[in-house]
Order: C-alpha cells, then sequence, then structure tokens
C-alpha cells in the first residue's frame, strides 16, 4: 500500500479516482446542461418571433395611420382655409355648406371608422362629419386653419384604431404559430442530434473504456500538469504487481516504476513541450523486482475538461530476448557456447589490429579431433555431442588464466586474450593474443594437445581421443586473415598426414601440398559422377587344390590429368572427405555385380571387398550390403567383407555389435592385415570372423628371418585351431609360396601368383593359366 503521509487516506484516494473519473468522461448531468440550454435558446427565439411580429406590425401600421391621418388634416384644413377667405364674415353661418363642403373633400379611401371636426378658435364645433362616437382606441390629429395670418379655426380628424387591433391580434395568433414551430425546430432537431452524439460519445467511452481495461499492453493516465496516476488498466495491474489503489495519486517517480532517470527525465521534457514520445526504449521495475523490457509511447490528450498523458508500454522482454538469442545463434554455436567462424573471423581480425599496434604476435591454432567420427558412428549423437562439449571445456581451460575464452554473452568485464571457436563438426581453433615469443605458443600447444588425449567419460563410457593441430604464428606465416586460416588448416593436415595426434607448426611447402590436395578433393568429387573410378581383381590362390577361389576387388582412379593415381594417395582422402561412404557402396554393387556375372558363366568365385572405418560405422552399411547382393542376385555367402585389425580394435563392442548384423546376413568377414595392430588374441575368439590375412610384412622374410618364421607359423596354427581360414598376402616369390604351402596356409595372393587385373584380362588369365578350372566357362 502506498505511504498515507504521500497519499492520504483511503476516502481521499477515492476522492482524487473519482474526481480524475469526472474530469475523464461525459457525466449524466452534463447533457441534461446542455438540453436545458438548447430548450432555454428555442423558447427565446420563440418569444422573440411570437412579440415582435405584432408588435411590428401595430407599430407599422400605428405609424402609417398617424401619417395619414396628418396629410389628411393639414390638407383639409388648408382647403377649409381658402373657403374662409372667400367668405370671411359669413362662413361661420354656413354650418350646411360647411359640413357638404368637409363630405366633398374626404378623399382617403380608409376602413378605419373616423370623425372630421371643424372647430372654432375658441375649440367649439362648428361642423361634423362621420360617426357621432369613434370607438377607442383612437388616433387625432388637429391642424389650425388659418385666415390672414391668424388662427381662424382648427380641422381635426379622429380615427378609431379598433380594425387595426383586430388584424394585429391575428397576425400575434401567426407569430404564436410560427413561434411554437420554431421552437420545435430549434429544440427537438438539435437535441436529436445531441442525444445522437451522447450515444456515440458514451458507446466511443464505453470502447475505449473496454479497450483500456482489455488492452494487453499496460495503460496508464497521469495528470499533466503534475504527472500524479489517474488511472491504470488490468495490463498494468498485472504486469506490475501493484493494484490500482497503490498507485492513483501518486508519480511514477514515487512507485519507482522506471528505472532509467535520464530517459524518463527525457520523455518528461518531450511532453512539456507537447511533444509526443514513441516506441521509447524503457525498463519497468515491478514490485517483485523483476526487470522488464519495455517500449513506451506517450502523449499529451484531453480527456473531459483536462489534459492528460496517455502512456502505453509494450512488453518486449521476451522479443529483446529473442533478438539477443537470434544474435547468439548468429554469433556463438548453439552445442558447446563456443564462438562460430563469423564471430572468430571478426576475432582473428581484431586480433591481427591490436598485434599491429602492439607488436607482438597472434598465434592460431587449428585443432581436429582424431576418432570422432567413429565415437559418433558407433555409440550416436548424443555421445558425440558429450564429448564435443568436454573437448569445449578442456580447450577453455588449456589457454592461459589470464586470457578471456569467449563464452556465451554474459555479463564480464571486457578485455583481450585467447578466443576458442568452433568452426564446425570436430573442428575446433584458437586464436591467442599478446604473445611475445613463439615460445608461448608452443607450450600452449603442447598443452592442449595433451589434455585432449587424456580420456573422456562420456556417460559409462570411457573414450580416447587425439587431435593434430596446425599452428600458423601472424605476422611471421603472413598479415592476411584468410590466408592465415588457410595455413593453420594446411597445418593441420600435415599433421594428420603425419600419423595424427600431433602438433605441425605451418611451413610455406604447406601450400602446394594445401593446393594439390584441394584438386585432389575437388577431382575426386566429380570422379564418381564422370565414371572414373574402375575396380581390378587380384586372385586367390587354394595352395592344397592349386586353384583360385577368390579375387579381391581393389578400387583405382583413372584421372583424366594424372593417369591411374595411385591407392594411398586418394583412398585416404575419400575416408577423411566422407567420399568413401558413396563410393565404396558403389565399390559394393560393381563387385557383386561382377561375381554374379562369373558365377552365372560358371566361375564361381569369392569376391573379397575392403571396408574403410567409415563405411564400417556407416549406420546404412547393412542397407547398402543387403542391396548390393539383391541387386545382383548373389549369394550372401560369396561375398567376404575385410575389415582391417586397427579399425576392430578401436572400439571392439561396436565392432562386435555391427560384425555380428553383418555375419547374420550370411556374408563372410576377414580381418586384414593381422600383425600390425595391437590387438589381444583373445579378441580373435570374440569376433564372428570367417579369414585371417596375414599381413605381407610377416610374409616377405618368412624361410628367412626366423622371427617372421615363427610368427607366421603360429597365427596359421592359432587360425586353424579357431577354424578360421588363414590368408597370406603379398607373396611375391617361389619360395615364399612353397614355405607357405609347407606350413599349411591355406590361400595366398601377391604378385607372384598375380597382379590385380580388370575384369577381362582376369577373365583372359584365368583361360590362360586355369584353362581346367575354366573348361566349362560361358564366355560372353
Amino acid at each position: 500500500m502506498p505511504d498515507p503521509a504521500r497519499v492520504g487516506s483511503q476516502a481521499t484516494v477515492f476522492g482524487s479516482l473519482a474526481a480524475a473519473n469526472r474530469n475523464a468522461y461525459v457525466t449524466d448531468k452534463q447533457p441534461a446542461q446542455i438540453t436545458s440550454t438548447i430548450t432555454w435558446i428555442a423558447g427565446a427565439v420563440a418569444l422573440i418571433v411570437a412579440v415582435s411580429l405584432p408588435l411590428g406590425y401595430f407599430a407599422l401600421s400605428y405609424q402609417y395611420q398617424v401619417g395619414e391621418v396628418g396629410t389628411e388634416s393639414q390638407f383639409n384644413a388648408k382647403r377649409v382655409s381658402e373657403f374662409i377667405k372667400a367668405n370671411p364674415e359669413s362662413w361661420r353661418t354656413q354650418e350646411s355648406r360647411l359640413i357638404g363642403f368637409l363630405v366633398e373633400e374626404d378623399r382617403t379611401e380608409t376602413e378605419y371608422p373616423e370623425q372630421r371636426l371643424i372647430l372654432g378658435a375658441g375649440g367649439e364645433k362648428i361642423a361634423v362629419s362621420g360617426a357621432a362616437l369613434v370607438s377607442p382606441p383612437v388616433i387625432s390629429v388637429r391642424e389650425p386653419v388659418m385666415d390672414s395670418g391668424k388662427t381662424a379655426a382648427y380641422f381635426e380628424v379622429s380615427r378609431s384604431l379598433r380594425p387595426l387591433l383586430a388584424v394585429t391580434a391575428l397576425v400575434a395568433l401567426f407569430g404564436l404559430a410560427l413561434a411554437a414551430a420554431l421552437f420545435a425546430v430549434l429544440k427537438i432537431f438539435p437535441l436529436r442530434a445531441l442525444n445522437r452524439a451522447l450515444i456515440s460519445l458514451r458507446q466511443s467511452e464505453q470502447l475505449f473504456s473496454q479497450a483500456f481495461h482489455a488492452s494487453p499492453d499496460p495503460v496508464m493516465i497521469c495528470r499533466a500538469e503534475d504527472g500524479r496516476i489517474i488511472n491504470v488498466n488490468k495490463s498494468f495491474e498485472r504486469l506490475t504487481g501493484y493494484t490500482l489503489l497503490e498507485v492513483v495519486g501518486r508519480t511514477s517517480g514515487e512507485v519507482a516504476l522506471w528505472t532509467d532517470e535520464e530517459v524518463m527525465a527525457h520523455a518528461k521534457q518531450r511532453l512539456q513541450l507537447d511533444q509526443p514520445v514513441h516506441n521509447l526504449e524503457m525498463t519497468l521495475l515491478t514490485k517483485s523486482g523483476e526487470l522488464r523490457d519495455m517500449r513506451v509511447s506517450s502523449e499529451i490528450t484531453e480527456i473531459g475538461d483536462a489534459f492528460c498523458a496517455l502512456t502505453v508500454a509494450r512488453d518486449v522482454t521476451e522479443q529483446k530476448r529473442a533478438e539477443q538469442r537470434m544474435i547468439y545463434l548468429a554469433n556463438y554455436d548453439h552445442l558447446t557456447g563456443l564462438p562460430n567462424r563469423a564471430l572468430f573471423r571478426d576475432r582473428l581480425a581484431g586480433a591481427m589490429q591490436r598485434a599491429q599496434r602492439a607488436e607482438c604476435l597472434v598465434g592460431l591454432l587449428y585443432l581436429d579431433l582424431d576418432r570422432f567420427k567413429q565415437v559418433n558412428d558407433s555409440l550416436g549423437h548424443q555421445v558425440g555431442d558429450q564429448l564435443l562439449k568436454q573437448v569445449a571445456e578442456r580447450l577453455r581451460q588449456c589457454v592461459r588464466l589470464s586470457d578471456t575464452v569467449a563464452l556465451p554473452p554474459v555479463a564480464r568485464e571486457e578485455s583481450f586474450g585467447s578466443t576458442v571457436a568452433r568452426l564446425g563438426g570436430d573442428e575446433f581453433i584458437i586464436v591467442l593474443e599478446d604473445i611475445r615469443h613463439i615460445d608461448e605458443i608452443a607450450c600452449i600447444a603442447q598443452r592442449t594437445h595433451s589434455e585432449i588425449s587424456q580420456p573422456f567419460d562420456l556417460g559409462g563410457y570411457q573414450v580416447f581421443v587425439g587431435a593434430s593441430i596446425g599452428i600458423t604464428v601472424y605476422p611471421f606465416d603472413d598479415d592476411d586473415l584468410d590466408n592465415l586460416i588457410r595455413n593453420a588448416d594446411a597445418a593441420m593436415y600435415r599433421a594428420k598426414a603425419m600419423g595424427r595426434n600431433n602438433v605441425q607448426f605451418y611451413t610455406g611447402d604447406l601450400n602446394a601440398h594445401a593446393e594439390e590436395r584441394l584438386w585432389l578433393e575437388t577431382a575426386l568429387r566429380q570422379a564418381q559422377e564422370r565414371n572414373q573410378f574402375e575396380l581390378v581383381y587380384q586372385p586367390k590362390l587354394n595352395l592344397r587344390t592349386n586353384l583360385i577361389v577368390g579375387v579381391e576387388a581393389l578400387l583405382r582412379w583413372r584421372s583424366p590429368r594424372n593417369g591411374l593415381v595411385a591407392p594411398d594417395t586418394f583412398i585416404p582422402l575419400l575416408e577423411e572427405t566422407g567420399l568413401i561412404v558413396p563410393v565404396g557402396a558403389w565399390v559394393l554393387r560393381t563387385a557383386c555385380g561382377q561375381a554374379a556375372a562369373w558365377a552365372h558363366a560358371g566361375l564361381d568365385l569369392t569376391m573379397a571387398v575392403n571396408l574403410s572405418p567409415r563405411q564400417f560405422y556407416d549406420v546404412g552399411l547393412a542397407a547398402v550390403i543387403r542391396s548390393a547382393l539383391d541387386d545382383a542376385g548373389l549369394p550372401a555367402d560369396q561375398l567376404e567383407l575385410e575389415v582391417t585389425e586397427s579399425l576392430l580394435m578401436e572400439d571392439s563392442v561396436s565392432s562386435q555389435t555391427a560384425l555380428a548384423n553383418i555375419k547374420r546376413m550370411g556374408v563372410k568377414i576377414s580381418m586384414d592385415d593381422f600383425g600390425t595392430g595391437y590387438s589381444s588374441l583373445a579378441y580373435l575368439k570374440r569376433f564372428p570372423l570367417d579369414t585371417l590375412k596375414i599381413d605381407r610384412a610377416f610374409v616377405k622374410d618368412v624361410g628367412v628371418d626366423l622371427d617372421d618364421t615363427a610368427i607366421v607359423r603360429a597365427v596359421i596354427a592359432l587360425s586353424h585351431n579357431l577354424r578360421l581360414t588363414v590368408v597370406a598376402e603379398g607373396v611375391e616369390t617361389r619360395e615364399q609360396l612353397g614355405f607357405l604351402r609347407e606350413a599349411r596356409c591355406d590361400q595366398a595372393q601377391g604378385y607372384f601368383i598375380s597382379r590385380p587385373m580388370d575384369a577381362a584380362s582376369f577373365e583372359a588369365w584365368m583361360m590362360e593359366h586355369y584353362e581346367g578350372q575354366t573348361a566349362g566357362m560361358i564366355q560372353a
């Protein structure tokens, strides 16, 4: 409740509110006053008309009659004077003659009764004409009759005005009728218009009241003279928490509604100058202490007979938050809260400018996570997202404590230091400012690399990932922003090419490698569309039967610019870019189709196809395999998928699940390059394998190197105990083949048997060297 000392008692508050309402709205008393005034004016006009018509007529007629009687008296007095001059001695004795003379000389045509007299100089009657008695009211005019300059007699005319009174009475009746008509016109029509106006006004008031109280925006009405609140609507009460009784009679300053004193002062100044305020950004303090962003409009308006400030405030808090959210999303990564690529570029540009002024260095660390794809595909995107969040947090901790690591927009003291940003996917970048020596950059890079190499606990999974980090330094390596990013990216790819999980500084020769890589990546994206990929097939020899029992499909790229490109040049790039997934699907379809064609021709061979890590962990792999088999019409047991030992051991649990899914389709599974990884032999019995391939590194020196010889014999014996077929790779000499046959190895492949060939060459080779095996083969 408001302070009683400032607002007064509750009765005073209600009195103020009632007064405000009287000033703000048209009351029932005001129409009655207006009706009375209109009636009084109509009555006055009617009275004037009713009185003025008969009075005016009577006055004008009276003046006319007076003038006429006077003229008649003057004329006749002159005639009598002439008669006296003619009969100076006897005119008095000639009464009959005078009477006849009076009648003869009566030239006035009038309906009014009148009497004419000739009187002696002493007033005695000498002659009389007309009525003996004229009914009043009467007008009389007496003119002297002159004889030799002396008054000899008088001529008098008396006329009755009774006919004039009768006509005046008729005029008065007409005036009354006209006055009554005027009264009706002057009262009824204005009152009808007034009633219509009042009805419209009341409707407007009702609409205003409804709009005032139903408005979703807070509305406040204040007296213009002192700013004291007269009324507020329900939205105001809901938003601010103040009731009408708590604010009426007080100013917004006394209630402490607004926190922006300067803005308030500006608004008051404009209103004092009768200038409206539109969409002023202000902050509202509610009763509960909550701050709300408002957009305020106010203007001076006349309500009733008082000038008031009508203020409408729109709550834009959520809109502001949405705008801030949009700004945040435009500049920050929504998953990690780190700056995104756009904000990173802005931060790097600012860092370069400050470094130029301060004559110091800027370090740029381009970081790509190793094995993130495998984690994301095998454990799911939720685990992958957790990993990215934890990596972001570790990167924040890795930079110097004095650095300001960019976080989501929160209140903090603005300073400059290191910026950690996420460029997308599993790529991060760090901007190091205020660097005085390059060793500082190396120290932070090593700290970062070491920290990322530590295990991550991801909801019950303990995951190891590494980081390939490329470093470039401004202004040593370049002074252009885009070139610096390109340099760091090239250094990062050098780190990947050198075995991943290491740190590399940029050197000038990396640009050439980067350009070549860019060309390769672009050309690879076009290669499949332009049918530049092809398959070659390397046969597998059964060492007991000396028959060809299968082939391994190998991918080749015939580039229009470079010719036949080495597999170790483009296959890693296919893997990095993810192109290996669609290209691998093409390999599966083509290889299965070729195996089915040979089987239809009478040559039953097992088709071996290599799976890359991205293919193996791709969620659509099973569907791709099933589609390739169904489209070709190839039995599942004639397809063998080769996976490397290191791939299986990266995530043994997920690998075991994926292999089981493949095995259920009836497809054979082979572990490639056995002996080059770090697997435990115990894992061999856990994986649903059919074949074990001994790596060429061990086959190369069998029979010469005692260790390699012992290893090969042990692997063959172990595989047979596990009921696995053993294939030796890289057989290049007769001696190697003889040793493997003597050691009871099942199959062999290598250049000594045959180089990889296209399908047509393979068929010709089979016809030439294995005529018996192809005797029944149908030629295309």
